[in-house]
């Protein structure tokens, strides 16, 4: 489970697929078709793609956050500290835009504008709308679409804590135990996505949006337990590059990469570049403030203007940076130095 901690990829990867989340959200939020569906012949949605390949990396980054911990709550404060402080900034923000840009005073007369943050904050029972909010939008309603995927996140950081529990068990037991739940998921996501979906349910939790999220999870998982070093080169991230890009081809990229697009990232995760690392360390780490404020910055430009895909992926994309920039080093980044004070 040893990797450097500091060279890596795995940074900007975050940045770069945040970035795509945007990109892809350009055309439906302008009424327009995603051209990654079209290109692939509706096999692949670039904005899901990427809150995949987030999931891989965060299956593979958190996994080791929880073995490594000093306590189970000490992992969960650390989880908190990274999602919650942001997320707060980014929902107080949301509303004072949306007071900003409301032509009624009926605003504060509506209860769906007082649940809006407390429903958000908790990552259970998101709201996504508020009354006479972005109703006249190419995209109507929805002032945050990416909030979702947060929900599914912090039910994986939670779902994982029994592993900690096989730390003394020999790690290949452990491998066999993830890699059967993981197998499961698969399974349930391209056969039988109903499966279970009483006791996935109780947590709010939709079995066709979660089984496909876990297994990309779990995949980053396993791959934590695996010493991939001897296979990461850059031979064997073309080989996997090209594979994908055949099983678009053949329209079985779905058979194919819950098994393949793990490892693909993961490989490039670890290689390291010391040009976009420098980048990275610079700018911060930016890419959750990318994800959780393009959505809104998208909506609002939309509640203005008739931009076209390509204005709106500009001018938000700009807007985002520096917003996601000031989250990063005014809230999340201070947040996190309490990590270990519990």
């Amino acid at each position: 489970m040893e990797f450097n901690e500091k060279q890596n990829n795995f940074n900007i990867l975050r940045l770069i697929f945040s970035s795509t989340v945007i990109i892809s959200h350009s055309f439906p939020l302008t009424n327009n078709e995603e051209f990654f569906l079209k290109i692939t012949s509706g096999q692949i949605d670039l904005g899901y793609l990427s809150v995949h390949i987030f999931f891989i990396i965060s299956g593979f980054l958190i996994f080791r956050s929880l073995w490594y911990s000093k306590s189970i709550v000490n992992y969960i404060w650390k989880r908190l500290l990274r999602l919650f402080p942001g997320l707060l900034l980014m929902l107080i923000l949301t509303l004072i835009t949306l007071i900003l840009i409301s032509d009624s005073m009926s605003l504060f007369h509506q209860k769906d504008f007082y649940t809006y943050l407390p429903k958000n904050l908790t990552l259970f029972k998101l709201q996504s709308s508020i009354k006479n909010i972005f109703e006249n939008n190419p995209y109507p309603k929805a002032i945050n679409g990416s909030l979702w995927t947060l929900h599914y996140e912090f039910a994986m950081y939670m779902l994982i804590i029994p592993l900690a529990f096989f730390k003394n068990i020999h790690r290949n037991v452990l491998l066999i135990v993830i890699s059967i739940v993981f197998l499961f998921s698969v399974y349930a996501n391209l056969f039988q996505s109903y499966l279970l979906e009483n006791a996935i349910s109780i947590f709010n939790l939709n079995p066709k949006q979660f089984y496909p999220l876990l297994s990309s999870f779990l995949a980053g998982t396993i791959l934590s337990l695996i010493k991939i070093e001897k296979i990461k080169t850059n031979m064997a991230a073309a080989t996997l590059t090209i594979l994908l890009l055949l099983s678009v081809y053949t329209n079985t990229y779905k058979y194919v990469s819950p098994f393949m697009l793990p490892l693909l990232i993961i490989i490039v995760g670890l290689s390291f570049n010391k040009y976009l690392w420098m980048f990275t360390e610079k700018l911060g780490d930016i890419s959750y403030g990318v994800y959780i404020y393009g959505f809104v910055v998208q909506q609002t430009l939309m509640n203005f203007f008739s931009f076209n895909p390509i204005e709106l992926m500009i001018s938000a994309l700009a807007i985002t940076y520096l917003l996601a920039y000031i989250s990063w080093h005014w809230v999340e980044k201070r947040a996190l130095e309490y990590k270990n004070y519990v």
